[in-house]
């Protein structure tokens, strides 16, 4: 085999597998005695002790998360907690909310909290838990549980971020996106802008283009260099790239893309002045490693599989100017499906077009931070217009994919790595292509995939509900979770791209939240309502999607039946408004039927809608339980009359409910009911054999 001419890959392998596999110190220990001994064999040793490394700071990671949840859990839940927490950030507003990243912890408030000037720290005091993905998060209910204290250091680079920032911030009220916009471009704070104009640029493929990157790293450093060589000083131009890739992370923030080309700007005036030529290519390996080792959770990190995805793919799979776009559309769509599930095709393309029109819009941004006024943030406006017509012509292309699954992936990127580090020139090229279409091509499969048989799916939308029937040609949607589920990536993994109908138990966020961007993005033949306490504004957004796409709506009546291939569906509903929880009683229930078997889906009806229901035939073999598991419902009255086989329980990890109820768990118990739970086993797949139930629990991509 020939010597590979990037032999920085090889490290970068062995840390990133460490990382990934590792999970003792003494694994650790035992790579570091293997490297030790290769020591005659560099390449192999480096290798060894590359892994080491990994395996090492995995383990660290994995001690400090737990002490995390050790102290998180000695956490009163019912209680304030005051936390302080360095400013890193701004408030970015979400929805009729505000929240603010401080490093290991997310702030909520459902109020406009006060601006930040030049402060140091947040104390705050409110309620901290754990969210449904594992973070930390707080949530604080009132301004007066907020304060800023201390001040930044004038001389910190982060700190003239900051006045830059504040001399815009006046302008915001008459050029609100405008300076969103110069804040994103020129200062790398993207908190203020809108969905609106982030869904543009996604649609486009284009939305990396708005943030600072690496793009703004390597136009500063190239200005910087050129500027000095043409005064003829080219030693100091080396000194001045070194000290700008020092300056630019603290100025910005040490996002992957930023560090990547902080670092290797640095590396390579580095290299200059220490008379020390490197390539590109090893430039690449060892500002990936340098990052890694810096911030060891990057491995799982979006940004940082793009970021140098797409710079890899440019560096090593060396084809002329028009297959170029093939490598990089190659190398960054498999992340892009697997990490958002959206794709716009010729992203690549468009973002040629865009790179000249963003380009002018950043001097211009720079321009207004030094000089802020009406005149430039309209110049900043118009830009962005033009960016936006680009966008809106290329969106065509958009949409909500299949995820490659996580073994194409390690197999997609893990041989690419490989390839990298092992061969070179052509060879190297071709077998990285061939490498990147596995992950491509397994999601093309997947997306397209049919169900041999019946399946009834609980998909994990969180503290939601969200079931989805499926035989042979057809699918059906019951419920569609809360408004921030993950509901078109688990469609999309499933193949499901029509769906005969949605039905919609009753109108609370938890179960139609997801339902107005599921009739936009998918063909629904019907949707199923019931007219009985149909009312709220998720509801009115369910009538105004239906009337866009013009989707027929069906008001359900009870005793209303439908049949959909091998997938019966008869529905049943209350005759009457109960006093009591009176949205949840009013819940359409639905009772399937595929084969032999029979289902009984139950929405959030309460006790007194249940014992209404024990009067009538409702027996099943699988029975979803009601409410998400609250003790207010599965009543000893439905669970005689359903005397099911089978439960299943849809609710958030760590939800602040306590769902489910340790009581509604052991009535199951006490009737032997085996019960499957989404906070546990993610989405719970149940295949309605012809002779046999079979559960398989899987955890999602988007999870």
């Amino acid at each position: 085999m020939k010597k590979s001419e990037v032999p920085a890959a090889l490290p970068l392998i062995g840390y990133a597998a460490g990382l990934a596999c590792g999970h003792s110190y003494a694994e650790a220990v035992g790579f570091a005695i293997a490297g030790a001994l290769l020591l005659r064999h560099a390449r192999w040793a480096m290798f060894a002790l590359a892994i080491a490394s990994g395996i090492a700071a995995a383990t660290h990671m994995r001690d400090v998360r737990a002490a995390g949840d050790v102290a998180l859990r000695a956490m009163p839940a019912d209680r304030f907690v005051t936390i302080e927490a360095p400013l890193d950030g701004d408030w970015r507003q979400r929805g009729d909310g505000w929240s603010l990243r401080c490093r290991d912890i997310t702030i909520y408030a459902r109020f406009e909290p006060p601006p930040i000037a030049l402060e140091r720290t947040i104390v705050a005091e409110g309620f901290v838990r754990a969210n449904d993905r594992g973070e930390t998060v707080m949530t604080v209910k009132s301004a007066v549980l907020i304060r800023y204290t201390g001040t930044r250091p004038r001389w910190h680079p982060a700190t003239w971020n900051r006045q830059l920032l504040l001399r815009l911030r006046p302008f915001a009220v008459t050029h609100p996106t405008e300076v969103a916009l110069v804040e994103a471009l020129a200062l790398g704070r993207s908190e203020r802008l809108d969905d609106a104009v982030r869904d543009s640029y996604k649609r486009g493929g284009t939305y990396h283009l708005l943030v600072f990157s690496g793009l703004q790293i390597a136009f500063a450093a190239g200005a910087i260099a050129l500027l000095l060589r043409w005064l003829r000083a080219p030693r100091s131009s080396d000194w001045s790239l070194l000290i700008f890739a020092v300056l630019a992370p603290l100025f910005i923030g040490s996002s992957a893309s930023v560090s990547r080309a902080s670092i290797g700007v640095g590396l390579y005036a580095l290299s200059r002045i220490l008379h020390r030529p490197t390539t590109l290519e090893n430039l690449w390996c060892v500002a990936a490693l340098a990052r890694l080792i810096v911030a060891p959770d990057d491995l799982t990190d979006a940004a940082f599989h793009l970021t140098y995805a797409g710079a890899g793919a440019l560096l090593f799979i060396p084809l002329a100017a028009r297959r170029s776009l093939l490598a990089i559309e190659m190398a960054i769509t498999p992340l892009t499906l697997f990490h958002f599930h959206q794709y716009a095709l010729g992203g690549s393309l468009v973002t040629l077009v865009l790179t000249p029109v963003i380009f002018a819009m950043l001097i211009v941004s720079v321009v207004c931070c030094a000089m802020p006024s009406a005149a430039l943030l309209t110049v900043v406006g118009l830009l962005h217009a033009l960016c936006g017509a680009i966008n809106g012509v290329a969106s065509f292309a958009f949409g909500w994919f299949a995820a490659p699954p996580a073994w194409a992936m390690v197999a997609g990127y893990g041989g690419a790595m490989l390839a990298i580090a092992f061969l070179r020139g052509r060879w190297r090229a071709a077998a990285m292509l061939a490498f990147l279409a596995i992950p491509i091509t397994a999601a093309i499969v997947r997306g397209t995939r049919d169900v041999g048989t019946p399946r009834l799916t609980i998909l994990d939308v969180g503290q939601g509900d969200a079931i989805l029937l499926r035989a042979p040609g057809h699918a059906v949607l019951v419920d569609a979770g809360p408004p921030n589920a993950p509901l078109l990536p688990l469609l999309a993994d499933r193949g499901v791209r029509r769906l005969d109908a949605v039905v919609l138990t009753h109108a609370h966020p938890d179960h139609c939240g997801g339902l107005p961007l599921v009739i936009a993005q998918r063909r629904v033949g019907s949707v199923w309502i019931s007219p009985r306490r149909f009312r709220g504004p998720c509801a009115q957004a369910v009538l105004e999607a239906c009337a866009a796409r013009r989707v027929p709506i069906h008001l359900v009546r009870d005793g209303d039946r439908a049949v959909f291939g091998a997938l019966g569906m008869q529905a049943l509903l209350a005759n009457r408004t109960f006093k009591r929880a009176p949205d949840n009683n009013a819940s359409v229930v639905l009772r399937v039927r595929a084969g032999r078997w029979t289902a009984l889906l139950t929405g959030d009806v309460e006790r007194d809608a249940e014992e209404a229901l024990a009067e009538r035939d409702v027996r099943a073999d699988i029975l979803k339980v009601a409410h998400h598991g609250s003790r207010t419902s599965t009543s000893p009255a439905l669970l005689a009359a359903v005397r099911p086989r089978l439960a299943l329980v849809s609710c958030g990890r760590r939800n602040a409910f306590g769902h489910p109820h340790p009581l509604v768990l052991a009535a199951l118990r006490a009737a032997s009911v085996r019960t499957w739970r989404t906070d546990r086993g993610g989405s719970i797949d149940v295949e309605l054999g012809e002779a046999h139930l079979i559960v398989r629990p899987e955890v999602d991509t988007p999870r």
